[in-house]
């Protein structure tokens, strides 16, 4: 159906025994009875099966197959014997196949001009095309974590769901992503490596130019039982895992949040030059768990210089606090805070990387509050207030910031723990601002891409 669907131009010839059509294509009962040899077969059939119809695709002259299919290496020797049929047969034929167990491939660059048709097998929602690609031995990871595209700000450029791997793996899919145009960033999801010498110079050789994000499984007792169970997969000592990725430059990650907040950040060129981090904050109690979680993940808090905060001083109330953080407490200058306070910041020399806390949708609060009659009654608002209130103000405290830190080589994040998909935050974002709801995500995130740029320089010193 997702082939349908998202449009695939080429000609698709459904194989059933009992069905003359389906979804109102001429079905066949044999790969045998096509008018032509197709360029790729899927094959979604019981295990026991699969060996005949790998014979009968290889007498048609097909040399690529997706096997959705489960009940191999995963079912132990049984399972294990049937792999080993597959295997004969792909030799015999020259047969290259992604799977089994697997949940095939999702490509939005199919037609690199025509972003409305793609090829996907996995992913039933419209993705953004990006240069994000993955390459995942679980097909969750490279299918369901897209399932709510309009609140990730992340799109996919390609995705490979490579199941058990009996045939092409991980180490095949990075040699292609290493090469392709399409792709920028790279993520994987592995429960094992089988060529692990091939996988570590392939690395090595790709995250000087291309960054790899990873979430390994199987460090644990019971993460080594579900890859079993999962996959077949026996899982290696998490420290070699660790060692191998350090060296590599992977940056290493054990949360799904965390892997699409990386991607995010790297697609859209977050890459700090050092490890100062900034913050402007208009509540101490996240500037202060920002600040104790920057130390624990690399980054540092520098004091700013007693030139900067005595021009700091003269922009905030009193009551602020201007050392780093930089906390506000409660100013009611939007612009002062979204706009003057980061300018001065960006510009100082000072930090490498700027987080600003409490980007509130003060709109839809007092829109709020304008609900209730005793309150409305008595708040006096004239025609320019009503108008304010109604303006889109990101399209002024928002651009001004963005094309500052791009000019400056400086990441600005910003955090507002209302609802992430509210109008105010949804405008924030679609100015291109990279928008978090709370504030131990981000420090984490630049600790992690601090980390690979100290791999990057150690490589050119």
């Amino acid at each position: 159906m997702n082939i349908i669907r998202f449009g695939y131009k080429g000609n698709l010839y459904p194989i059933h025994l009992n069905l003359d059509q389906v979804f109102g294509q001429k079905a066949y009962e044999r790969i045998a009875d096509l008018p032509e040899t197709p360029d790729l077969v899927i094959i979604a059939l019981p295990a026991k099966i699969v060996p005949q119809i790998f014979e009968e695709c290889g007498q048609k002259g097909v040399t690529r197959i997706v096997l959705i299919s489960g009940g191999f290496r995963e079912l132990g020797s049984a399972g294990e014997a049937l792999k080993k049929q597959l295997n004969e047969i792909a030799e015999k034929y020259n047969i290259r196949y992604i799977g089994p167990n697997c949940l095939g491939i999702h490509n939005n660059w199919m037609y690199p001009e025509d972003e409305d048709h793609i090829f996907s097998m996995n992913i039933w929602e419209k993705i953004t095309r990006c240069t994000f690609s993955i390459v995942s031995q679980s097909g969750t990871l490279s299918s369901h974590i897209w399932f709510d595209p309009d609140n990730l700000d992340l799109g996919l450029g390609k995705s490979f769901s490579v199941g058990n791997e009996a045939n092409v793996d991980v180490v095949d899919v990075l040699q292609y992503l290493r090469d392709d145009e399409n792709t920028e960033v790279i993520g994987l999801y592995i429960e094992e490596i089988k060529r692990g010498r091939e996988f570590f110079a392939l690395a090595k050789e790709i995250t000087p130019k291309k960054p790899i994000i990873c979430i390994y499984v199987g460090g644990s007792e019971a993460g080594k039982r579900a890859a079993k169970s999962h996959t077949g997969s026996l899982a290696g000592n998490a420290r070699i895992y660790e060692a191998v990725f350090k060296e590599a430059g992977i940056i290493k990650t054990e949360f799904v949040e965390e892997f699409l907040d990386l991607a995010r950040l790297l697609t859209k060129g977050v890459i700090p030059k050092g490890n100062r981090l900034g913050i402007l904050t208009n509540s101490g109690g996240p500037g202060a768990m920002m600040a104790n979680n920057a130390e624990k993940n690399g980054l540092i808090l520098p004091e700013l210089s007693d030139n900067l905060q005595d021009d700091l001083k003269e922009m905030l109330i009193p009551t602020a606090s201007v050392s780093n953080p930089v906390d506000a407490t409660f100013d009611l200058d939007p612009i002062n805070y979204y706009v003057n306070v980061p300018t001065k910041l960006l510009q100082s020399g000072e930090i490498d990387m700027l987080i600003i806390y409490g980007v509130f949708g003060l709109q839809s609060v007092m829109a709020t509050y304008l609900q209730n009659p005793k309150i409305r009654e008595n708040i006096e608002m004239n025609k320019a207030g009503a108008a304010q209130q109604k303006k889109d103000l990101t399209k002024l405290l928002i651009p001004p910031i963005l094309q500052l830190s791009k000019e400056n080589s400086i990441p600005v994040l910003y955090i507002n723990p209302q609802n992430f998909a509210s109008a105010w935050s949804k405008n924030i974002r679609d100015k291109g601002a990279i928008l978090f709801q709370l504030w131990d995500r981000p420090v984490r995130c630049l600790g992690k891409l601090y980390t690979y740029v100290k791999y990057l320089n150690a490589l050119n010193a």
